[in-house]
């Protein structure tokens, strides 16, 4: 614990820059107690857990512990891999062609952490770059997770309305199955930054919407809002589909319940269907969707 705190110390010292004083808008400094504070004396300490805590006021979410710690384990059974490998490979591909020594990447919308960390992951393969992250979310107990679970990166509560971070200082926002904030994406990305969100394809965990909504207008995802409303903000330079299956055991079938807001309503019976049923693969379907200014 003492490792991954000082590790954090260092990586908000080293990037105490790139913070903005959300009350205020002022340039952020650090003390000789980790706490960030600009010069109208707005303070935000780094928790005892190794992350910063920038939201305003208390908010409420549906988003709860176990519903983290469902994903979290989701993810780590390999659920995401295709798609998060892909997303890094855009990544690579467009810094490489841009000759990046340093890259800033930013997860909006970062939850428990898993899709930021295996993305540096996978990036930080290549020792010719300087990648660094950072993740925010509204939701604390995503970020508690997630600094608990992935070091090496800085991780923040933070509202997406209002993100503590200066202008032009990241060269890709990322915004994986999160709502979006295109005013705010726009103002911290730079001039060449890209912006990666991922948003579900109309056959994602079909085989759970024919249980649970059969014969309704929701058996089938339709994105073509979300799709639409990105391309209003950004100029949309590649769409990129993906579409697999994955194999599912007893506890992760549970896991994948827990984890997505698609059942959180849903009738007990049709719940105890889904089980019953033993779904032994489920389709994930994606849409990776990059833009620019």
């Amino acid at each position: 614990m003492i490792k991954k705190i000082e590790l954090t110390k260092k990586l908000i010292a080293n990037s105490s820059s790139i913070f903005m004083c959300p009350i205020c808008g002022s340039e952020m400094m650090i003390n000789k107690f980790m706490s960030l504070f600009c010069r109208n004396r707005h303070n935000f300490d780094l928790s005892r857990q190794g992350y910063i805590n920038m939201l305003l006021k208390q908010v409420k979410s549906d988003y709860d512990k176990k519903m983290f710690e469902s994903r979290n384990m989701i993810s780590k059974s390999g659920f995401f891999t295709p798609m998060l490998n892909l997303i890094s490979n855009l990544i690579l591909e467009e810094t490489l062609k841009n000759k990046m020594v340093n890259s800033n990447i930013l997860d909006a919308g970062c939850g428990e952490g898993s899709h930021l960390s295996r993305i540096l992951m996978n990036l930080r393969e290549n020792r010719s770059i300087n990648f660094s992250g950072v993740g925010i979310d509204i939701s604390k107990e995503g970020i508690r997770l997630a600094s608990r679970e992935y070091m090496n990166i800085i991780w923040c509560v933070a509202d997406l309305s209002k993100i503590p971070l200066k202008n032009d200082q990241f060269d890709i926002v990322l915004n994986i199955l999160s709502p979006a904030n295109y005013g705010e994406f726009n103002r911290v990305l730079n001039n060449q930054g890209l912006l990666i969100k991922v948003v579900p394809g109309n056959n994602y965990l079909i085989e759970l919407r024919e249980i649970l909504f059969k014969g309704t207008s929701k058996q089938f995802y339709l994105n073509n809002r979300v799709v639409q409303h990105f391309s209003d903000n950004f100029k949309i330079i590649n769409k990129q589909p993906i579409l697999y299956k994955v194999n599912l055991n007893n506890e992760n079938i549970e896991h994948l319940i827990k984890m997505t807001p698609l059942v959180w309503n849903a009738e007990k019976e049709k719940l105890e269907e889904i089980i019953r049923t033993g779904i032994k693969n489920i389709t994930v379907a994606f849409e990776v969707i990059v833009g620019k200014k």
